[in-house]
């Protein structure tokens, strides 16, 4: 029997067979796997594009609403954002077709309520210590919560993706800083000076000491512009700088700038110009509520004691707008011994002499300890031991409008004469002024021309009306026709003797009827047109001549504050919309009658601030009486300032140099070789309305002190800053993220 085998090559076909049909199943397996991959990558990939979109549509809804809490911040402060955020005020500002075609594929809600964001406040205190470029400073202010929802309204997911902010609104009291600047700062000191606190220019900073000068800035400087180590280019001095600069701490440009709540914008949506900052310090209209947002940043509507000085040197004194509505008057004899209006100097720099409103610190310290008429109400806020007068508005109001008043004053004799179409200025030419005699008949006042009226015209006429009073002139005429009437005339209708006469036993009066007044009407008044003003130039000073002035008199105001080494109990601070004289030491004795002049011991001084139009010391030898004298016979005497000082500048522009910070402090004394010791805080916020005549160097007005300056560390204690401090905006986002969709909280 034969056997016959099976070949390798058939089973080698049927293998081949098997592997092709296993790797064509497992192709399709991968093909359709990665279809599927692909499809669910798709899917992700479009979903998670849908989630980025609603995310940053949600991101839109919280940043719109911020945007306007911020600028309620910005214009009027906390006070408002909490307001409006406690009811709902803030809820409806979600993006709209107005702010672009594209929101209107989105619905956004607050929770499960359509068309709102959620904003709540969650802290009303929150304190945040900074870092650089404001290390160590504490930033206190309110937290709130914004939360958005969003839905695409034309997607296949309908995905709702939520965003959650926290923010921040901290407010850094200003006089946390040593030297803050509104507008342009400029640093040049001729001599080496030191600045120990922190430093923050709204605008450009430029540091230029003289050669072989050294500055030191010992803690951080801020700018919102540049930092420059060199001068200003509007500053036209020509110096040999620069000296050494050294920077102990940080120097930061290009930072956020930190603003006042001013409330009261006069350059459309700037809310920190120098007018609007300056406005604080004014008194508000009558029209203006002190509740609106406005009023409750004026303060003039948060002191504790107004003083004001009206036209024909009526003086009142009344309680604060905030203690009762100002509606305490307080007596003369209760205020005489603390407010005066007696004197006169001159200032050398602005050439205006000066009738101020003399207010003595150390009488109103006792009266403010004793009185049972502002005392009481103090103590009703504030409580017993809080009950000092701690805040006094002060405003010279007598020069708001000019008036003619007549002085007798002694005057220098030169003769020279001289005629000019501008009218004199107070207390620099001879009275009387002399007129030329021009008739004319268009007169504009006031004060152009002088009364009396010198002629009227003669026209008569006659009307049945009677004249206005003071507009005609001359008798009332009757006419003749007589009437005859068994009636009396009622008394004063007519004139003339009445006659009677007896018809059939009645008795008749007869009389003459008045139908018309007969007068002189005025058309026109004539009088002496004034042209030019001629009068004796005053070059020289000479003896007793003494003239009756009846020219308009033009003074500038001032606020002098004297005796003011011991202030009341709990410190002080002044405010003016004038300028400021400080005379003889400031804030040097504690309440338990311990000294501290020259010295940068501050351990024992009270809060205290002065807010004004410009700040001039003076110190305890000046004497009136040598104001217009040379500079030699006004030296100055060692003196101590512990006060911040918020006031303004005359800047750069160019003609000029603002004097910089070293002259931040006006004087009018020769302070050669004289120590001036201050503590305090330096803030420049607005160009000066009144005292604005330009730096005026040195040697002739004053010659500057040894300035030994430091800042006040008592005012890194929020419970040691000066009353009224004000406090500059400093947003902080604490928080940023994605929710759960539909969250109504972190």
């Amino acid at each position: 029997m034969k056997i016959t085998p099976i070949t390798s090559r058939t089973r080698e076909k049927g293998w081949a067979l098997l592997i092709v049909m296993s790797l064509a199943a497992t192709g399709l397996l991968l093909t359709a796997s990665i279809m599927s991959w692909a499809n669910e990558n798709s899917t992700v990939t479009a979903r998670n594009s849908e989630t980025f979109t609603t995310t940053y549509a949600a991101e839109s809804a919280t940043e719109k609403t911020l945007s306007a809490m911020v600028q309620d911040d910005q214009d009027y402060g906390e006070g408002l954002v909490f307001t409006k955020a406690s009811t709902s005020a803030y809820s409806g500002l979600i993006p709209t077709a107005s702010d672009g075609a594209y929101w209107t594929n989105y619905q956004f809600s607050g929770g499960t309520t359509n068309n709102t964001v959620i904003v709540e406040c969650v802290n009303q205190s929150t304190t945040n210590v900074l870092g650089p470029p404001y290390s160590g400073l504490q930033s206190v202010g309110a937290t709130y919560e914004i939360i958005a929802n969003a839905q695409s309204l034309n997607s296949m997911y309908k995905i709702k993706s939520t965003v959650g902010q926290q923010i921040t609104f901290g407010q850094i009291p200003i006089f946390q800083f040593a030297i803050f600047y509104n507008d342009t700062m400029e640093v040049d000191p001729g001599a080496n000076m030191t600045v120990n606190g922190m430093v923050h220019g709204n605008t450009n900073i430029y540091v230029d000491p003289n050669s072989g000068v050294t500055l030191t800035f010992t803690s951080d400087v801020s700018g919102t512009g540049t930092i420059d180590l060199s001068e200003n280019p509007l500053d036209p001095s020509s110096r040999s700088g620069p000296g050494t600069i050294t920077f102990d701490g940080s120097h930061l440009a290009d930072v956020n700038p930190l603003n006042l709540p001013v409330g009261t914008n006069t350059s459309g949506t700037s809310t920190n110009v120098g007018a609007s900052v300056d406005a604080i310090l004014q008194v508000p209209p009558a029209s203006e509520s002190p509740n609106s947002a406005v009023g409750t940043n004026r303060l003039y509507n948060q002191v504790d004691m107004i003083i004001s000085i009206s036209n024909g040197n009526v003086i009142t004194v009344t309680s604060g707008i905030n203690v009762n509505g100002a509606a305490t008057v307080i007596s003369n004899n209760q205020w005489a011994s603390f407010v005066s209006t007696n004197g006169s100097f001159y200032n050398m720099r602005d050439g205006e002499e000066v009738n101020p409103v003399d207010i003595n610190v150390g009488a109103l310290r006792q009266w403010s300890a004793t009185n049972t008429v502002l005392r009481p109400l103090l103590a009703t806020m504030r409580g017993s031991s809080d009950a000092d007068v701690q805040s006094v508005f002060v405003v010279d109001q007598r020069f708001m409008s000019n008036a003619v008043v007549t002085t007798n004053t002694t005057y220098a004799t030169n003769t020279t004469t001289a005629t000019t179409v501008s009218f004199p200025g107070g207390g620099t030419y001879e009275p009387p002024v002399t007129t030329n005699t021009t008739l004319t008949t268009s007169p504009t006042f006031p004060a152009s021309y002088v009364p009396p009226i010198l002629s009227t015209n003669l026209t008569s006429t006659t009307t049945p009306l009677q004249p206005t009073n003071g507009t005609y002139v001359g008798s009332v005429g009757t006419n003749t026709s007589s009437t005859t009437t068994t009636t009396l005339p009622s008394p004063g209708s007519y004139t003339g003797s009445i006659t009677t006469n007896w018809v059939l036993g009645v008795r008749h009066y007869t009389y003459n009827l008045i139908t018309g007044y007969t007068y002189n009407l005025i058309t026109g008044y004539i009088y002496n047109g004034i042209t030019s003003y001629t009068y004796a130039h005053i070059t020289g000073v000479n003896t007793n001549t003494t003239y009756t002035t009846n020219f308009v008199e033009y003074a500038e105001p001032g606020i002098v504050l004297t005796n003011g080494g011991r202030l009341p109990a709990n410190g002080l601070s002044v405010v003016t919309p004038d300028p400021a004289y400080v005379v003889g030491n400031w804030n040097v004795t504690n309440n338990s009658g311990v000294g501290m002049v020259q010295t940068f011991n501050v351990s024992d001084t009270l809060p205290s601030a002065i807010f004004s139009d410009a700040v001039t010391v003076l110190s305890s030898a000046w004497n009136p009486i040598n104001s217009t004298n040379v500079l030699s016979s006004r030296a100055a005497a060692p003196d101590t300032v512990n006060a911040a000082l918020l006031t303004g500048i005359v800047p750069s522009n160019g003609s000029y140099y603002s004097g910089g910070v070293e002259n931040f402090v006006r004087f009018q004394e020769d302070w050669s070789s004289v120590s001036f010791y201050y503590n305090g805080s330096m803030v420049e916020m607005f160009t000066s309305q009144i005292a604005n005549y330009p730096w005026p160097g040195t040697g002739v007005v004053y010659n500057p002190p040894t300035r030994n300056w430091a800042f006040d560390t008592n005012f890194n204690n929020p419970s040691e800053l000066p009353p009224l401090t004000p406090r500059v905006i400093y947003l902080n986002r604490a928080r940023w993220a994605t929710l759960t969709p539909g969250s109504t909280w972190f």
